[in-house]
């Protein structure tokens, strides 16, 4: 066989042996990632200090998509910013709240 060819065939058989070793690779990272972004998800839950039936309905209202968060600056005047987390049923509350005005 032509050693150019020959030459051709080993380097494309490294290549591919390569990729599939980077794919792999990717695979892992792709799982860790996942898995950190979990963690996330469960610590900032954790962090809400809500206590059983509240937690329960919280939950209920995620899978519906009943719940709606809204983050946003809100200064004081003192140049500090806080952020603020407002789900629909405070949304809801001050709807009613402004109807009741009305």
């Amino acid at each position: 066989m032509n050693k150019k060819i020959r030459r051709y065939l080993e380097e494309i058989e490294k290549t591919e042996k390569k990729i599939a070793d980077l794919q792999q690779y990717l695979k892992g990272i792709k799982s860790a990632l996942k898995e950190e972004e979990n963690n996330e998800m469960i610590r900032a839950i954790r962090g809400m200090k809500l206590e059983g039936e509240e937690l329960l309905q919280f939950l209920d209202g995620l899978k519906g998509g009943n719940v709606r968060f809204e983050v946003g600056k809100k200064t004081d005047g003192s140049g500090k910013g806080s952020f603020v987390r407002q789900d629909s049923n405070t949304e809801r509350e001050d709807e009613n709240d402004e109807k009741e005005m009305e």
